[in-house]
């Protein structure tokens, strides 16, 4: 008995994910904030110049003019990790699809392996994003090999404010002085955690923010008629914008675990707030 197989190549497969990436990158502010960038090599070695520091000397008429230093530049360097899963299409899938009547022919199994590549892309996209998510979050992320061991780590120090108050505490919590203290960690950098930020939080979160009935903060904010002004994510966004403090975006996405446990990306109670 003869049967022909027919898939997709190797290099087919190839150019079918880049036409399926634009619609599944969409919608995930992660690769927003962090671009998927394609470069091949095996270390990445990056610099960033040093702040500017000082002010202008005065030097008079007749004077010489003072010297300035130029300023130095970090230099930071990190190893990819190296990443890779495969899908085995078995014998019943392949018997399943034989020709009827003599078993001779062509047997067309693109479907089949299709269905292997979204699967594998989903789980990328999704180990891309828990990544970046983990890292804005705490600084750190640490993904562990299946044989135990952590497998591909890296770190960098990220500002942190803490609220003396959990949100969860909708009658004392401060969210809006939390904010407006926020946007002062801008200071002194280049970067404004005012109108032009973004802060990302998961639904539940907003829902802390947004049954918020603190008189002394936002839930003793009133508008027209004495209602208050924040009922919804627009309009906390509007009165935000009126205040200079960043916008709210929710994040309510996150993947199963191997457990068929839902995991957000950005966890309960945390807030991700990103300057522009």
């Amino acid at each position: 008995m003869a049967v022909e197989y027919v898939f997709p190549t190797d290099e087919e497969l190839r150019q079918i994910e880049q036409d399926k990436l634009p619609n599944l990158l969409q919608d995930r502010p992660i690769f927003e904030i962090m671009p998927i960038e394609t470069l091949d090599s095996h270390v990445l070695t990056w610099e960033q110049a040093d702040n500017y520091v000082g002010l202008q000397q005065v030097r008079g008429l007749n004077g010489e003019p003072g010297r300035v230093k130029p300023v130095g530049a970090r230099r930071y360097t990190m190893t990819p990790g190296v990443y890779g899963e495969f899908m085995t299409i078995d014998e019943e899938q392949l018997t399943a699809r034989r020709p009827y009547g003599g078993g001779r022919g062509v047997v067309d199994i693109s479907d089949l392996v299709m269905r292997c590549q979204d699967q594998l892309l989903a789980r990328r996209l999704d180990r891309i994003e828990w990544i970046g998510w983990t890292l804005l979050v705490n600084g750190v992320f640490a993904v562990p090999h299946a044989n135990g061991g952590i497998q591909h780590t890296d770190a960098y120090t990220t500002q942190q404010y803490t609220a003396s108050v959990p949100w969860s505490n909708t009658s004392t919590a401060t969210p809006l002085a939390n904010f407006q203290a926020i946007k002062l960690l801008g200071r002194g950098r280049s970067v404004s955690f005012g109108r032009q930020a973004r802060a990302y939080m998961n639904q539940i979160t907003f829902n802390h923010l947004i049954n918020n009935t603190n008189a002394n903060d936002l839930g003793g904010k009133k508008g027209e008629g004495l209602a208050p002004v924040v009922n919804s994510a627009e309009e906390i966004n509007t009165f935000f914008l009126r205040n200079d403090l960043p916008q709210i975006v929710i994040v309510d996405d996150g993947y199963f675990d191997e457990s068929g446990t839902f995991q957000p990306f950005i966890p309960d109670n945390k807030v991700v707030v990103v300057g522009r």
